[in-house]
């Protein structure tokens, strides 16, 4: 059997489903299948940003719960440290906690700063997505208007 490349001369016959070489349009397909491909990725880096965005708001909220607990002892307020003969421990134990509220806030504001960095990440990702999605769109499209102008 002899296959006979589309061209002008040889155009395809719509009426019969005649043997020809079709290559150009499996290279379409190909095209299609890769942008496809292409496109689930990216929505599948996007979607693993987003969790482990999810993830950082957890980790600063957790913090925040932390520090929220934080007790500062004075005297008369009913803790371990009333008398005022522990003056001494209750200050002592008051800057204790203070250092530890301030590495806490620190170690906070450093999830914070991934969290914005990653949140800025997404954007793009969703936005790779976005263009790739309106590519294959476009060449559709274009593809459509090329079709109809041939059978037309």
């Amino acid at each position: 059997m002899t296959i006979h490349p589309v061209t002008t001369d040889n155009p395809v016959d719509p009426t019969r489903l005649s043997s020809g070489d079709y290559t150009s349009t499996v290279v379409l397909n190909r095209i299609f299948r890769l942008m496809l491909t292409m496109i689930t990725s990216l929505q599948n880096v996007a979607a693993a940003q987003a969790q482990r965005l999810t993830i950082l708001s957890k980790w600063q909220s957790a913090y925040s719960d932390a520090m929220a607990q934080m007790h500062t002892f004075s005297q008369g307020d009913g803790s371990f440290l009333t008398a005022s003969s522990q003056s001494d421990n209750r200050s002592s134990v008051n800057q204790y906690n203070s250092n530890l509220l301030q590495t806490m806030q620190s170690r906070q504001a450093l999830v914070g700063d991934d969290a914005k960095a990653l949140q800025s990440n997404v954007n793009q990702s969703n936005d790779a997505v976005t263009q790739q999605s309106n590519l294959g769109t476009a060449i559709l499209q274009e593809l459509s208007t090329l079709l109809s102008e041939i059978f037309h």
